[in-house]
Formats: structure tokens, C-alpha cells, sequence
């Protein structure tokens, strides 16, 4: 199926196209693999009837069948290593929005290129950091970025450029054109604390442009392994 530009119209079955093509474009290791693919829409359950494709929540996960002569068992587990090495737990979820916010809201209009994306393959150590760090408030940030290094944190504030260079730019832009780097920041705490209440999410967040649209696109990278986990398109 060809690249959908972005501004052209475009139906269900290429905006399908466009989610599995983004999905490996920021997660590579799924090219090339044969994966269960379990299909939802928009955050719901995951169902077989028809629905409508304005959104996608997409499961991947290893494959339960093979083709007559293989065995589910050595390829499932050499996938299983391969996805282990890059930090990735199977089964993961990403889900897709199409949906432009930008007014009027109605009628409705859909993108032919995610407007928001969100991905659930987080590595384990967010959420110990997130179980180290939380229940202290009154630790400064250099107390916590000093955890954060002690658990594996690669991509630190000192990081930039290498952070930028793991930005697929080349991949999004067959999504959304031509893009420029904006800003890039880097937080463990979003600069808010409190007691009582959760205020730990280790991020870079990253501002990039369309060159000659008002399009604008939000990007989240973990700083663990360096994926983007969220990111969302406005004009």
C-alpha cells in the first residue's frame, strides 16, 4: 500500500496501513517478524467485529502458530531474546488516534497520520524508578537523577544530541513531512512534588515542527532506552 502524504484523504483500511507502518518505525525490531497482531478500537477491548477505524489499540504479542515443519517453540523464544536484548516484554500495546482535535470539532475530520500515539512498551525500570523515587518528595533533583543513573539510566539531561539522534525523523516524515527539532527537555518530575500523590515520570520532551504547516508534534522518549512512549500532533 503506498505512503499516504500527509493532508490527503484517506480510508480505514490505509489508516490500519499507516498505524502497523508506524508501529515499526518507532519499535524496528518488529520488521521483518511474524507476531500476533490482536486489533481494537480506539481503548476498548479487544474484539473481532467491525468497528469504526478512527482509532486503533493494537496488542502484540508471540505468534501461537506456525506454518507446517516450524515449531512455536524455538522461533517464539528467538524472539522473545531478541526482544529481551532491546529491553521489550512481550505481550506490549500501542494505541493509535486519528481524530484532528484542532476546531471545529465537528463534523468530524480524520488525519491520515496519528495524532496522538501512545505506547505501553515501557522497560521495567521506569516503573522502579517510579517505586524508588515517588515516596520521597523532599529529595532534590540531583537525589534523584543520582537514583535514576544507579537503576540504568542512559539518557541523562547531559545527553541531548544522543537522545536527538535516536529521534526516527526520517521515519516520521513519511507522516507527517519534512520535521525540525524545536526544544528537547529533560525531567524526572515534571518540575511539580507533593506529598501523597505520584509525580515521578522520567522524560525527555521534545518539540518538533513541520516545515511549512502549523503542525506541531509533541514527542516523549523514556530515558532508560531511549523510545518514544507518547506523541501527539497539533496544528
Amino acid at each position: 500500500m503506498p505512503v499516504v502524504a500527509p493532508g490527503e484523504e484517506c480510508g480505514s483500511a490505509d489508516r490500519l496501513a499507516v498505524a502497523l507502518r508506524f508501529a515499526e518505525a518507532v519499535i524496528p525490531e518488529l520488521k521483518n517478524q511474524e507476531v500476533d497482531i490482536s486489533i481494537s478500537e480506539g481503548m476498548g477491548s479487544f474484539f473481532s467485529d467491525a468497528s469504526e477505524a478512527d482509532g486503533f489499540h493494537l496488542r502484540f504479542d508471540k505468534p501461537t502458530w506456525r506454518p507446517p515443519g516450524e515449531t512455536n517453540q524455538v522461533p517464539s523464544a528467538a524472539l522473545t531474546e531478541a526482544m529481551g536484548k532491546a529491553g521489550l516484554a512481550m505481550p506490549f500495546e500501542l494505541y493509535f488516534d486519528f481524530i484532528e482535535m484542532r476546531p471545529p470539532l465537528y463534523p468530524r475530520r480524520l488525519a491520515c497520520h496519528p495524532v496522538v500515539f501512545r505506547s505501553e512498551a515501557l522497560p521495567p525500570l521506569m516503573r522502579k524508578l517510579h517505586e524508588t523515587v515517588d515516596p520521597h518528595p523532599e529529595w532534590s533533583d540531583a537525589q534523584e537523577l543520582d537514583q535514576a543513573r544507579k537503576l540504568g539510566l542512559r539518557y541523562g539531561p547531559e545527553k541531548k544530541e544522543a537522545v536527538l539522534r535516536l529521534i526516527p525523523l526520517k521515519e516520521l516524515e513519511q507522516f507527517y513531512g519534512k520535521l525540525r527539532v524545536k526544544s528537547a527537555e529533560f525531567s524526572i518530575n515534571a518540575g511539580g512534588k507533593c506529598d501523597g500523590c505520584s509525580f515521578v515520570y522520567a522524560r525527555w520532551d521534545i518539540s518538533l515542527s513541520a516545515a511549512g504547516t502549523s503542525r506541531g508534534l509533541s514527542v516523549v522518549v523514556e530515558p532508560f532506552l531511549g523510545r518514544i512512549t507518547s506523541l501527539s500532533s497539533s496544528e
